[in-house]
């Protein structure tokens, strides 16, 4: 099983809340095969988010969501999503629901992580028993 880094999985988090929420698949972060406008404006969020929250470079920005032909599509689309933020309150506020998900993803995922770690360190504990009693 691949490790994730924990960028990794913060963008894999990102992608699965901006599918359920544009009711898309994730694959479209991946692929270029569709231009409907649910499709572009997930991309633009997560672009978005990308690189105000994560400070990920727009010359970067293809490595994680391979559907972009390259890193001026990446300028273009945080320009756009930074543009329509200014201009239209329900895209912030879109947004901003959106950072909200994540927020609550994320402490799932915390909470995921450390209910983990307390069962492999009591696995450890048990073993260690094993091993003095052995001794």
């Amino acid at each position: 099983m691949k490790h994730l880094s924990n960028l990794d999985k913060t963008i894999q988090m990102a992608k699965s809340v901006l599918a359920d929420i544009f009711q898309i698949n994730t694959m479209h972060f991946e692929t270029h095969v569709t231009r409907t406008s649910n499709v572009i404006e997930a991309r633009r969020f997560l672009i978005y988010y990308l690189f105000t929250e994560c400070g990920i470079k727009h010359l970067h920005m293809k490595q994680f969501v391979p559907a972009l032909k390259n890193h001026a599509t990446s300028i273009h689309h945080y320009k756009k999503m930074k543009e329509l933020m200014e201009i239209e309150p329900p895209t912030e506020v879109e947004y901003e629901n959106f950072r909200t998900k994540m927020k609550k993803e994320g402490n799932n995922l915390l909470m995921k992580d450390y209910i983990k770690a307390v069962r492999e360190m009591k696995m450890v504990q048990e073993r260690l028993a094993i091993l003095k009693k052995m001794i």
